[in-house]
């Protein structure tokens, strides 16, 4: 009945759910700023997120969009005592009504109306109603049968409202107006003024008493979550997922230093209070880069784009580097606040063990942090001074390729390409070029407003995302020649035309990964997520926040897991994972390599059954242990995955079923035992 119950929500939310069962969310749950009591279960708002504690049982519930809520970023939580309901509204108006005898119901209306300025001010549950005020007006719900009454506008912004009796009280900024109910109060006429002390407003003295105490109990009771839900670059270390939580976008958005570990299901932050008391927390803000020693696993270092780079040991600050001690220079050296702007982004390791890194708006825009603790800058005229540049990237052959994002008064965006022939101290045979005009293979001509990222796949071809959508190359190496060509894979309409559309053509493209069978993961800026195949021209997957549990449309990086193949996905409003169907490929297999997850298949499980261990493009037998076959297939890169259907779609019966796995050449065989149950 739970999950009936919960499959309505989200189809009332507009949600066709892709494979709940294969996500997660991330969310924060630190920081609580509001709690409710709801029978024997306190419900607590932390960093717009919702989790709740049973007093009785001292267990932790945590709700997100995988299981029960049908949006992200709740602005306010009430609780009704009346219906037994609490209300979820979020900050783009959304509702959730979360029954404490499991039923949910979700309420767009307000999300989806055209009004002025959405910005919520106030959430007031008064018996069997809510009243949301706005500052475009006041919106009168009925929480037992999950609808909307009225909404009523006002001149000026509505800051409280109430219901007493038969009557509603509106607060403005200027005003206190009072409206019978036996009255059509959509006409402003109706409402009429009244003293300002007519009513009381807001929480009363033993409500706020009440809601302190709640607190009070639940302070200590953080879920295991990131700190904040900030993520904008991540990198994947191993298992390990480390997370910059800070933006490099403009106009400026302040964002305190946050940069986290994910490692072993437990999240960690790096230590803040250091940073803090050296710099200050004006200064300590937006990490863009968190990157690791390839030879020290707990040495890491951190980009801001304002003040550096700073260097940690085990998760504890041990030195920072800015313009008054490293050729690093600031955008406005002779002024005051010269330390707050040191914009050093885009760091990354080479494969000897210098730490590269962009000086942004600098006349040197390109400096090295040798691994014997001396720098070395590169000087190109052709970059001098161009700002927002996001990434290093090293090829297979050493190349650096670096891209300034954003087209500028300075200039045009790009990618600046660095051959340092494996010398970084020998300059006279170095190549280098910087691309912000280029062709594709019909000669059309193309120059992005914004070049966001350069990835090689496992064939050692080169994609490009920019504005214009995505871009590749299976000859990287002629990047220095002057007719040097982008493709623009072409995708067939099979309409029987011949015709075909460029892949994914005007759609900014801002970050590709690579999962482990060159499937390519793509994220946009504004339209969710791409799965494609390997060679561009299949789209798998298209997931959005309007048919699966993404957070948002806007992506800001993605990261593979390449042993368990999930796929963490940075939104603008933090960070989600999916649970792909490729790992990278194993050197050998054996049975007791393989693995599989779930395993047991229980009857709540609804989504694929993951097998991984196994070799590239392994082929996979499943059969009953009868020996019947139920399906074959091959594996993407190591991992195999069974939606425990039968070719007719139906899903199969309890019992035990068999995955015979060999390697494409036949050689090398494993087996392994899987458990559904109904």
């Amino acid at each position: 009945m739970k999950k009936f119950l919960l499959y309505i929500l989200f189809c009332l939310a507009g949600i066709e759910c892709l494979h709940a069962d294969d996500w997660k969310i991330y969310a924060s749950y630190h920081n609580a700023t509001q709690a409710v009591k709801a029978d024997s279960r306190i419900f607590v708002l932390a960093n717009g997120d919702l989790y709740s504690y049973d007093t009785e049982d001292q267990t932790v519930e945590l709700y997100d969009k995988t299981n029960v809520l049908s949006d992200f970023g709740i602005a306010h939580i009430a609780y009704s005592a009346s219906t037994k309901q609490l209300v979820a509204l979020y900050d783009n108006g959304n509702i959730d009504l979360i029954g404490m005898d499991e039923t949910r119901w979700n309420m767009p209306d307000l999300k989806m109306k055209a009004l002025s300025d959405k910005t919520i001010n106030e959430l007031k549950v008064v018996g069997g109603e809510a009243l949301i005020s706005l500052n475009a007006g006041v919106a009168l719900l009925n929480l037992s049968k999950g609808y909307f009454v009225d909404f009523y506008t006002f001149d000026g912004k509505v800051t409280n409202a109430t219901i007493v009796g038969k009557k509603i009280y509106v607060k403005t900024a200027t005003d206190v107006l009072e409206g019978d109910r036996s009255l059509n109060l959509l006409d402003v006429n109706n409402w009429k003024k009244v003293a300002s002390d007519a009513v009381a407003f807001g929480q009363t003295d033993e409500e706020r008493k009440n809601e302190a105490a709640l607190l009070e109990k639940v302070k200590n009771i953080v879920p295991n979550s990131p700190v904040r839900n900030w993520s904008y670059k991540l990198n994947m270390v191993g298992n390990r997922l480390l997370v910059a939580g800070g933006n490099f976008y403009y106009p400026e958005v302040e964002y305190a230093g946050t940069a986290m570990k994910y490692e072993d299901g437990e999240w960690s932050a790096f230590d803040e209070e250091g940073a803090i008391k050296l710099v200050g927390k004006a200064v300590y803000q937006n990490v863009t880069d968190v990157v690791q020693d390839p030879n020290d696993a707990e040495h890491h270092w951190l980009g801001t784009k304002r003040s550096g780079i700073y260097e940690f040991k085990n998760y504890q600050l041990v030195n920072h580097y800015s313009f008054d001690n490293s050729p690093l220079t600031s955008i406005v050296p002779n002024n005051k606040h010269a330390d707050r702007y040191v914009r050093v982004t885009a760091l990354n390791y080479d494969k000897d063990g210098n730490l590269w890194m962009c000086n942004n708006e600098c006349d040197t825009i390109v400096r090295i942090l040798k691994k014997d603790g001396t720098w070395k800058s590169y000087y190109y005229n052709e970059v001098a001074t161009k700002p927002t540049w996001d990434h290093t990237y090293f090829d297979r052959r050493g190349w650096a390729w670096l891209n300034s994002r954003r087209t500028s008064s300075n200039g045009e965006s790009g990618l600046l390409v660095i051959d340092t022939k494996g010398t970084i101290d020998t300059d006279k045979d170095d190549q280098h070029r910087y691309i912000s005009t280029f062709r594709n293979q019909n000669g059309e001509s193309y120059t992005p407003d914004l070049y966001y990222c350069v990835k090689e796949d496992l064939n050692g071809e080169l994609w490009m995302g920019c504005t214009k959508g995505i871009f590749m190359t299976t000859t990287p190496e002629e990047v220095f020649k002057s007719n040097f060509t982008f493709t623009q894979p072409v995708v067939p309409r099979n309409d029987g035309s011949g015709l075909g559309d460029y892949l994914l053509n005007g759609i900014p493209v801002k970050c590709i990964a690579m999962d482990g069978g060159n499937r390519k993961w793509v994220g946009t800026v504004n339209n969710g997520v791409y799965l494609l195949s390997a060679n561009g021209m299949e789209t798998i997957e298209h997931f959005t926040t309007g048919n699966s549990p993404l957070i948002s449309d806007e992506i800001n990086d993605i990261a593979i897991d390449g042993e368990t193949g999930e796929v963490f996905i940075a939104t603008s409003k933090g960070l989600c994972s999916y649970h792909g169907d490729a790992t990278d490929p194993a050197q050998s297999m054996s049975s007791s390599k393989l693995k599989v997850f779930p395993n047991p298949v229980r009857p709540e499980y609804q989504g694929n059954v993951h097998i991984t261990g196994l070799m590239y493009n392994s082929e996979v037998k499943i059969v009953s242990a009868a020996g019947k076959l139920v399906t074959e297939g091959k594996s993407v890169g190591g991992e195999f995955s069974w939606d425990c259907c039968l070719p007719n779609g139906r899903r199969v019966g309890s019992g035990i079923y068999y995955a015979l796995c060999t390697d494409e050449d036949g050689k090398n065989g494993a087996v392994a035992k899987i458990l559904i149950i109904h």
